[in-house]
């Protein structure tokens, strides 16, 4: 009710469509559209852009790129559409994806589809998932992580950690492809969906059963990450699929492949078949 209340007092814009532009919108490293519905969108972040939904003085330096805001409000003007200008809802944004991350961001257009995605996530009605590099080889056998992750705004220079005290926490993955670097380094992609959304829940996740995020500069040590930059650009992680419900309940699924510079950087390592093959 009170979405549509503030929609009602907003005045009712037209729903036009803002046109699904696909990768080749993305080539040069700008945000695109992947789904269009009349009341919510889902967007392709590219690394270096920020999720600003956070008031600047309560973010840290590294944790700031382009705004996806103002890219946002060039599609949506906030004199149309006042949630696109609204940073008390986030600007419609309804998660966070880390500024060297890539992947799939979902955005309403009005305060009722607002609320009503919020709602979809906080009952776990939303799936999100997400394609990570990470060092080792995670077992078959390990399916989840569930450990309580700790994180206080008051230390915000400080990475999250796994304390008795954090907030519940829950990370289902699957492994899906093991890899060899330079003949010895082993590397695991992983299949990850996450049943809660705390600050850096995978990443800290993954580091603390020993398997860091590739290229992670706050959960792996200062020898892996340097050591990590001289064939990965980033942070591998990028979420690749997202599937929740319009306003009728009629359910939506949008995906995207890898980024050009993370499949560059997969292309240089050699899968643990291919290795045993050349060993034969």
């Amino acid at each position: 009710r009170l979405g549509h209340t503030q929609d009602a007092a907003a005045g009712r814009p037209r729903l036009l469509g803002l046109g699904v532009a696909g990768p080749q919108a993305g080539a040069a490293g700008e945000p695109y559209v992947v789904l269009d519905l009349p009341d919510r969108v889902v967007l392709q972040k590219p690394p270096h852009w920020e999720v600003d939904t956070e008031r600047e003085a309560d973010m840290l330096e590294d944790e700031r790129g382009l705004p996806l805001s103002q890219c946002l409000q060039s599609w949506l003007r906030p004199d149309c559409w006042p949630l696109a200008g609204d940073i008390e809802c986030h600007y419609g944004l309804l998660h966070r994806l880390d500024v060297p991350s890539s992947g799939l961001i979902l955005a309403a257009r009005t305060y009722s589809a607002f609320y009503d995605l919020q709602l979809q996530l906080s009952v776990g009605k939303m799936v999100r998932e997400y394609t990570v590099l990470c060092h080792g080889w995670v077992p078959c056998s390990r399916r989840e992580v569930k450990a309580r992750v700790f994180w206080s705004s008051a230390g915000r220079a400080l990475p999250s950690s796994i304390r008795p005290c954090g907030r519940p926490c829950r990370t289902m993955l699957k492994a899906v492809e093991r890899f060899f670097r330079r003949g010895a380094e082993a590397l695991a992609l992983v299949e990850v969906e996450i049943a809660t959304g705390r600050r850096h829940q995978i990443r800290v996740h993954l580091a603390h059963i020993g398997h860091a995020t590739a290229c992670d500069g706050r959960y792996a040590s200062v020898p892996v990450f340097l050591a990590d930059r001289t064939w990965c650009p980033r942070n591998f992680l990028h979420r690749s699929r997202l599937v929740f419900h319009d306003g009728n309940g009629r359910g939506h699924e949008a995906s995207v492949p890898l980024p050009p510079d993370l499949g560059q950087a997969l292309s240089g390592l050699v899968t643990a078949a291919q290795a045993a093959r050349g060993k034969g």
